[in-house]
């Protein structure tokens, strides 16, 4: 079987600005003063932490035209450190200290054109400063750079190129490289497929500390891609790479000791990991310790904790906490009641697809705790999806709005009826339903009333009526009307097609 790294978000053109920073060196300049600091009294507060006194220090030597100065100036500026992120003062800082050939500088400047930013993105330049590094034998600079050949960023794609680099990079330590490469040896991208290639250089990254790495061969030892199946080296590098501090790791383990039964759990160690990963901002181990707290597994039982974490969760637009604390919200658990709130909570979780937020937000519609003019058709799918778990309210509701001129609401109405979902199926209810929304031009209703006169199913079958109207959801652009359209005509003589046609012509607009 084919080796497959496992990928948690691959680095092309958006960089994170992070990498060791190393003290100011001692060079002849730190005596030098300019304003009422010396350097070497900047290097000093840098060093004791006094990070706004280090970054307004650096100013008057940066003004001065010292590259070194230039170069922490930008690299604070980039990073936050001392004040607030200004990546547009860093390129100033930073294009300054290349222009004076400070070599750290190239590959961090290279990165703030790479860091995403609306305002700076300059693809080219960075591809240009990178080549500079990789002349300089800047190992850093072969990485990204063979990053922006396999993405086409800045340069012409050339995934051939982008292996050179990236292979160039990983010979020189680069672990992120080495992980790049047995990406490439795996997929076949720029260099023939190898796997054994691919899980050598994945071992390789994986030994020396790097997360992704370590996270991969956990995946794939657990899945027997590319390597046996072996659940005790799988639980091991994954253990690894929590140890190196990656939240994702802390999380997944975190998550697993907790909920572990017999000799396998470990619900202290579990929650120490799941707090680690939470307080670093990952939001599925914030999720999982609302729920720790809020069904006291590995805790104490405690409302406000579990309110707390799922807010963090849901703020991150995490749709299962999303919906939790949207549910804490309206029940005033551990948290002030506020409906209102609740309400903005679950339609995050309903954009990320949860059907149990739709069911909360059609229930609280019909309570009329939602303005309805506010969402008119979303309302509707909220209120068919409420109905489906069996409620009358939520039914009585959309036929109300039906027969007040919805149309969409008598196509729910037969989507419930033909599924049989909170009601009793009920084909000829169904059919009647469609039928109505058909006739008010629903393409979709349409459909589903030619498809019941086809089968006479819940209707009298009514094979050139069928065809009528899935004639006309096909008109109306439904691509599966009209497959099913040409599958009834396989069906019919000339005359009822052309019966058929002649009364669809009837119902389809003219343009």
């Amino acid at each position: 079987m084919t080796f497959r790294p496992f990928q948690f978000g691959r680095l092309t053109a958006a960089v994170l600005i992070c990498a060791a920073l190393a003290p100011l060196p001692a060079t002849a300049q730190s005596d030098t003063e300019t304003g009422t600091m010396t350097l070497e009294q900047v290097e000093d507060a840098y060093r004791d932490g006094d990070f706004e006194i280090a970054r307004a220090g650096l100013v008057p030597f940066a003004e001065d035209g010292q590259s070194v100065a230039q170069y922490r100036l930008g690299y604070m500026m980039a990073n936050a450190i001392g004040g607030p992120a200004d990546l547009a003062g860093a390129k100033t800082w930073l294009e300054k200290a290349v222009a004076q050939e400070h070599r750290a500088a190239i590959v961090l400047l290279a990165r703030v054109y790479l860091s995403g930013n609306p305002e700076l993105p300059d693809f080219e330049r960075a591809a240009e400063l990178l080549q500079m590094g990789v002349d300089e034998e800047i190992a850093e600079a072969g990485f990204y750079l063979g990053q922006l050949y396999r993405s086409g960023r800045g340069v012409d794609s050339d995934p051939v190129r982008g292996f050179e680099l990236l292979s160039a990079a990983a010979r020189a330590g680069v672990l992120d490289a080495q992980f790049a490469v047995a990406q490439m040896y795996s997929r076949g991208e720029g260099v023939e497929e190898d796997p054994a290639q691919a899980a050598r250089w994945l071992l390789q990254a994986a030994d020396a500390g790097h997360t992704e790495s370590q996270l991969s061969l956990s995946f794939n030892y657990q899945r027997g891609t590319g390597f046996p199946q072996d659940e005790a080296k799988a639980a091991e590098w994954l253990a690894k790479a929590a140890e190196t501090g990656s939240p994702l790791a802390q999380r997944i383990l975190g998550t697993d000791l907790l909920m572990a039964e017999g000799e396998e759990a470990d619900p202290v160690r579990g929650i120490s990991l799941l707090l680690q990963a939470a307080e670093a901002g990952e939001p599925g181990a914030q999720s999982n310790l609302g729920f720790a707290y809020a069904t006291g597994r590995g805790v104490a039982q405690d409302d406000a904790k579990a309110a707390e974490w799922y807010r963090k969760a849901a703020d991150q637009r995490l749709t299962r906490a999303a919906l939790a604390y949207a549910s804490f919200l309206e029940q005033g658990r551990g948290v002030e009641q506020d409906v209102e709130a609740a309400v903005q909570y679950y339609l995050v979780a309903y954009t990320g697809r949860s059907l149990p937020a739709s069911q909360s937000l059609g229930r609280l519609l019909v309570a009329g705790a939602i303005d309805e003019a506010e969402y008119p058709e979303a309302g509707l799918i909220w209120v068919s999806d409420a109905a489906a778990t069996g409620s009358a309210e939520a039914r009585d509701w959309l036929l109300a709005k039906a027969e007040g001129g919805r149309p969409f609401a008598y196509q729910l109405l037969g989507n419930l009826y033909r599924e049989g979902q909170g009601v009793e199926a009920d084909t000829a209810l169904a059919a009647g339903y469609y039928r109505r929304a058909a006739e008010a031009g629903l393409p979709f209703a349409q459909l589903q009333f030619g498809l019941l006169l086809a089968a006479g199913d819940g209707v009298e079958q009514n094979i050139i009526e069928a065809h009528k109207w899935v004639n006309v959801a096909a008109a109306n652009g439904l691509d599966e009307a009209a497959e099913r359209r040409d599958v009834l005509a396989n069906l019919m003589t000339p005359e009822q097609i052309a019966e058929a046609q002649a009364r669809a012509r009837v119902l389809i607009p003219k343009n």
